[in-house]
């Protein structure tokens, strides 16, 4: 049984994603910051983890405690993230955490000879993004070129690729009805649509597939 890390797991596209490995069979670790409400129960197969990053545990030590404890991570899915004002914040849980569980999952992966890395990027990045939100689009552009770089390091065994997700139907979202309007497809994504798209990067389907930017926007 392959065993995924989750990081905000317990909404939006990260709690689809949840779903959506359990259903094919994986164990998985679901990472939540403070509410595990909407998580399924706790099982043979679904483990819940709880973790501030920013204030209370280093995430370099989160993932060698979760490999002390549950052995091989096979896949992790970089799915945590925040939109607020802060700089530091943002940029803290957007791509310094992703960058430092990145790296400790490919030497893991590694060591154990193959693995996969997805990293949930913006529409954003594209196009700019919402102006009240500059900080945001600027961390979801350098886990972007993090996700490249990663990718190098870590073939041919440990894939790194990245989710550039439209706007989609979750609490974590900052738009209006004129956005959506614009999206040729004329809706928001499903949460599911883009777990689809992360459980396929993950999956052996996508086995020569590294170093992408897979964009799942609804035309946009």
């Amino acid at each position: 049984m392959k065993t995924a890390l989750i990081t905000g797991a317990s909404g939006g596209i990260g709690l689809a994603t949840t779903h959506l490995f359990l259903e094919h069979g994986y164990r998985v670790l679901a990472h939540y910051n403070s509410s595990q409400n909407q998580l399924p129960l706790e099982s043979d197969t679904l483990i819940h983890l709880e973790s501030n990053f920013a204030n209370n545990m280093n995430p370099d030590y989160f993932f060698r405690w979760a490999i002390k404890h549950f052995g091989i991570i096979d896949v992790l899915v970089n799915s945590a993230g925040t939109h607020c004002l802060n700089y530091d914040y943002v940029m803290d849980m957007n791509l310094r955490v992703p960058f430092i569980l990145s790296k400790i999952a490919m030497t893991h992966m590694k060591e154990h000879g193959a693995g996969s890395i997805i990293n949930i990027s913006s529409i954003g990045v594209k196009y700019g993004g919402n102006p009240e939100f500059v900080v945001y689009t600027m961390s979801k552009a350098a886990l972007e070129a993090m996700t490249i770089c990663l990718a190098k390091e870590g073939a041919p065994n440990v894939r790194v690729n990245a989710i550039r997700a439209g706007i989609t139907n979750t609490n974590f979202k900052f738009h209006d009805e004129k956005r959506i309007y614009m999206v040729p497809m004329k809706r928001m994504a499903d949460p599911k649509e883009i777990a689809e798209a992360i459980y396929f990067l993950a999956s052996d389907k996508a086995s020569y597939i590294t170093g992408s930017i897979l964009t799942v926007a609804g035309g946009e």
